[in-house]
């Protein structure tokens, strides 16, 4: 009886000790398990970073070309195209561009470009915290014209014009507020062709 007894202990002795040993595994496997997911994490975190550091430095590259772009153009147009094609170029992160305004004359502030471009016809420069100047744009005669003939759309709804439309234009800048996400027309640009 009493090596029944023995016996009986020596397997409960060795079944705990595995059960104790299972445990230790459990707990050593989380833990590399868990050693493996920051480390693959810790990765992804390395590569979205270099990936955010190469689309700057392509960005910055991109405006330099595009700045290069306008000055060659200014520096090649003729004297009276070059009163016409002022060169806009961004000065800080307070210039930035629309595209034309909406039906009601607003521009909404989540469709703001950093850079002027060919579909961009309104350049707007903060003068305090919520509230700019804008003035009517174009980089080229084929974007005044397209503008011209569809004045309803890209120039009417912000501006008021004097004379006949033509290729040669000043204007005098308007005024606009952010209320809400949208900038909203307090005063008119004024565009004058001569």
């Amino acid at each position: 009886m009493q090596t029944v007894i023995s016996l009986f202990l020596f397997v409960a002795a060795i079944a705990y000790v595995e059960w104790r040993l299972a445990a230790v595994r459990r707990r050593q496997d989380e833990a590399d398990k868990e050693a493996t997911e920051h480390f693959v994490t810790r990765q992804e975190w390395t590569k979205h970073n270099e990936a955010q550091q190469t689309q700057q430095q392509l960005d910055a590259s991109q405006q330099s070309d595009r700045i290069a772009s306008i000055e060659q153009r200014v520096f090649f147009s003729s004297p009276q195209s070059a009163v016409a094609l002022e060169p806009v170029t961004s000065e800080g992160p307070q210039v930035f561009y629309f595209r034309w305004p909406d039906d009601d004359g607003s521009f909404a502030d989540s469709q703001r470009q950093p850079h002027q471009t060919e579909d961009t016809y309104y350049e707007f420069r903060m003068v305090g915290d919520d509230e700019a100047e804008y003035r009517f744009v174009t980089l080229n005669n084929t974007q005044l014209s397209k503008a011209n003939n569809a004045s309803k759309k890209y120039i009417e709804r912000a501006c008021v014009f004097t004379s006949a439309r033509s290729l040669v234009y000043t204007c005098t800048p308007g005024r606009a507020t952010l209320h809400r996400g949208r900038w909203v027309i307090t005063q008119k640009a004024r565009i004058d062709y001569q």
